[in-house]
């Protein structure tokens, strides 16, 4: 089944783009409408992902900088190796849980790098994280790329240390690589 998204379509990022703006200036917040475009794209992905015939073979995990800390190994490529023995924040966690599934997880440190990345790996599935405004540029960057994407939970403050829902990336990875291990015997899923 091929991958079709609305967001390939300029008219309709331009309406959403001025869905946004209005939204923002008459109530002060486009937080409802960010989180039903999420749920939308996140529903169009369990549906394509339920129809297809084949497992994705190749997942890429992207979180953004913002959930680094000060104690964090993350290297300058964005790998997570570093981390896997980590106990002091979410990275850790992440770094273990996407080694364990055989899928390797980078820290986009500019949100270009990230949409650079999947361009240039085309990835059959994306699971990412970020603020409500990246995950909207992240659905018109990259359309052509089915993407499970989660808001971040919390921050610091703006761009720092930032929270983020790892059950939820936990039950992404979990899928991507069960559903390979299923379906291709031997198989790895890799970012």
């Amino acid at each position: 089944m091929t991958w079709h998204s609305p967001w390939s379509n300029p008219h309709w990022v331009c309406t959403i783009a001025a869905a946004r703006g209005w939204l923002r200036a008459a109530t002060g917040s486009d937080h409802d409408l960010v989180h039903t475009l999420v749920s939308d794209q996140n529903s169009r992905v369990e549906a394509w992902l339920s129809a297809l015939e084949h497992p994705c073979r190749d997942v890429l995990l992207i979180l953004p900088r913002c959930v680094k800390r000060r104690c964090c190994n993350v290297g300058p490529d964005g790998s997570l190796d570093g981390c896997r023995s980590c106990e002091a924040c979410a990275l850790g966690e992440l770094a273990r849980l996407a080694e364990h599934h055989g899928i390797r997880a980078i820290v986009a440190f500019r949100s270009h790098i990230a949409y650079a990345a999947a361009r240039r790996d085309r990835p059959d599935l994306i699971i990412a994280t970020a603020c409500e405004d990246r995950l909207v540029k992240a659905m018109a960057s990259v359309p052509d790329i089915p993407a499970f994407l989660a808001p971040l939970t919390g921050m610091e403050r703006m761009c720092v240390n930032a929270e983020l829902d790892i059950a939820w990336i936990g039950a992404r990875l979990a899928a991507a690589a069960e559903g390979s291990r299923e379906q291709n015997t031997g198989c790895d899923v890799t970012i």
